[in-house]
């Protein structure tokens, strides 16, 4: 048996080869932008292939073969028919940058007369900016780049791509052999890096590579996805406002979507300062209140995104911030380009996972805990309880009260039938129920707004004739959900009972007196009432405040996440039923969820 090496020449074993890594790091710089494309393309092709594989049992390299030869065919026909109208697209793009500034440059302020003895002048503050501005349109010695310079690749961009043809498919045929041979024997690299790992550490470098899959997994289906929904919403919203060069805007607002927070803000002032100079193609209006239109419908959009569309594509894989990803943008520019700009968020993701990792072990900590057990609903609900006593209980109608009325989902159902193929007939159900509660919210908005403008009775005539001509139940024909009469009698002797509805005053006070439960109610708050409309609190604090008791003091019961959020914009108590439109995973923000509203009374 040779000598074993002395700790001495360990380390410096290990601190040669770190050196050596760090100097081939930099020798290879030029090589690092296709390298992580070819990395990039084998984890794509590899991910679709394992499921092939898995659902078919067919050859892994044939499949390798058969998705590369696509891969090989797009790239062959794609820029050649995106690529004329993506050029003549960032040169229109380009030249209305350029007008803009040109006319920012060239805007003087008038000053403005507050009162007969106070004048704002804002000429002194904006000179600076119009001197800044026009440094970008006129060069000379230490000024800024030309704004023509830095926008002339977009502008002439065939001929760079011909002066960088050769460059370019050397490039293409590097990426596609690498990733073909490392997506091709992707099992035998797998199971040569775990072979090689001591025993004892494969556990968890097994959980941590399958945590940096996740990493990477998250962006590329849910940011990419983003990049395109956000940029297709755009738009199509700019179009249809009127905003000049509005493909360009959508463009801009998808990319823009690989730097968290601060890319859609600058997406949105580029969007807005355009109308505010050019104005609108077909909008009779001023360009102030067509760019504050504009600014709203960015600013709405926004909303949107990091209240819906984040938490259900994107998750919470890649939770970083901003500022994080913007100096991480600003370095992967200078590593490699565009590509090191978009590859930021998940790169720094992926650090950080690994530096965590190596910080708990040196540490001597578990670096993937498991997670601790959460309390039972029994448990968290009877918490909730002893810190905020409840005095009142608060009942949605529809869905709560109210028998859910089938025929509604059924009449939608029957006309998705179109998409049988895809959708068998129980999944059809489940999607026409998830459409009528996802359409709450809109529908009480533009109820509030109707009702701002005056035009609420239109609105209600118009919805009543449309439910008769579709069969669907009126109010005479209610039921109450089986066992709720029961319970509310029960809960009446101990809380103070009212109902919160979207329903006018007519029709919950019918219902009310059709089965005796009228004089179970100290409050009725209908949409008669409030001039908002769940999900905003105010419907539930002006029942509270008509039951004389503070919100954090009431319980809200319904059966949507519309009531839900209601509940919790009011700070009051929140409790899911399930025996109307919502579903459990909906109401998974309520405190308590229950199968139906009959339960109640078992858990006050």
């Amino acid at each position: 048996m040779s000598n074993r090496w002395t700790p001495f020449i360990k380390q410096l074993v290990i601190v040669v080869e770190l050196a050596a890594c760090i100097w081939l790091f930099f020798r290879v710089e030029i090589m690092l932008a296709p390298l992580a494309l070819a990395l990039l393309l084998a984890f794509l092709v590899t991910r679709g292939v394992n499921a092939v594989v898995q659902r078919t049992g067919w050859s892994r390299t044939l499949m390798v073969v058969v998705a590369y030869l696509i891969v090989i065919v797009l790239l062959a026909t794609v820029p050649a028919v995106i690529l004329p109208r993506l050029v003549a697209l960032l040169t229109g793009f380009s030249n209305t940058l350029i007008k803009v500034v040109s006319e920012l440059a060239r805007a003087d302020p008038t000053p403005i007369e507050i009162a007969p003895n106070l004048i704002l002048d804002l000429g002194p503050f904006y000179a600076p900016i119009g001197q800044f501005l026009n440094s970008f349109l006129t060069p000379g010695p230490g000024a800024l780049p030309n704004l023509q310079d830095l926008l002339y690749p977009f502008a002439s961009g065939a001929a760079v791509v011909v002066r960088g043809a050769v460059t370019t498919l050397l490039t293409v045929f590097f990426v596609l052999v690498i990733s073909f041979y490392i997506a091709k024997d992707w099992p035998s690299i797998s199971r040569f890096v775990l072979t090689s790992i001591p025993e004892p550490l494969r556990p968890e470098l097994q959980t941590l590579w399958r945590e940096l899959g996740e990493v990477w997994d998250a962006f590329l289906r849910g940011q990419l996805t983003m990049v395109l929904v956000m940029g297709v919403i755009v738009w199509i919203a700019m179009m249809i406002l009127g905003v000049r060069n509005a493909p360009a805007l959508g463009l801009v607002s998808g990319f823009a979507e690989f730097i968290p927070g601060v890319g859609p803000t600058v997406a949105g002032v580029i969007g807005f300062l355009i109308a505010l100079i050019l104005g609108p193609t077909w909008l009779p209006l001023p360009n102030l209140w067509f760019a504050v239109i504009v600014g709203l419908t960015y600013f709405l959009l926004q909303q949107i995104e990091n209240m819906y569309l984040l938490p259900h594509i994107v998750g919470r894989r890649i939770d970083l911030h901003p500022v994080v990803v913007i100096i991480g943008a600003l370095a992967g520019a200078q590593l490699a380009g565009v590509l090191g700009i978009l590859l930021a968020a998940p790169t720094i993701a992926s650090v950080r996972l690994v530096f965590a990792y190596a910080f708990h072990k040196l540490m001597d900590e578990d670096p993937f805990p498991a997670p601790a057990a959460e309390p039972s609903q029994d448990t968290f609900w009877r918490s909730r309880l002893s810190e905020r006593p409840v005095q009142a209980v608060l009942f949605d109608l529809d869905g709560t009260l109210i028998e859910t009325d089938d025929q509604i989902v059924a009449s939608l159902a029957r006309r998705l039938a179109f998409l049988e193929r895809l959708l068998p007939a129980a999944k059809r159900m489940r999607v026409a129920r998830r459409m009528l509660m996802t359409s709450e919210v809109v529908v009480n908005g533009v109820i509030t707004l109707m009702d701002r403008l005056r035009l609420d009775g239109l609105l209600f005539r118009l919805n009543d004739t449309l439910h008769r001509w579709g069969g669907i139940r009126t109010y005479e024909k209610l039921l109450p959900v089986p066992g709720a009469p029961a319970m509310l009698r029960s809960l009446s002797e101990r809380y103070r009972l009212a109902i919160v509805t979207c329903r006018n005053r007519t029709e919950a006070t019918a219902f009310l007196n059709q089965y005796g439960l009228a004089d179970l109610f100290q409050a009725v708050v209908t949409r008669d009432d409030s001039s908002r409309l769940k999900p905003h609190p105010m419907p539930v604090r002006l029942a509270a405040r008509q039951l004389d008791v503070p919100p954090e003091a009431c319980v809200m019961v319904g059966d949507t996440s519309v009531d839900v959020r209601s509940a919790k914009a009011a700070k009051a108590h929140a409790v899911g039923v399930l025996c109307g439109f919502g579903e459990r995973k909906d109401l998974e923000a309520a405190d308590l969820v229950i199968d139906s509203t009959a339960e109640l009374g078992a858990w006050l």
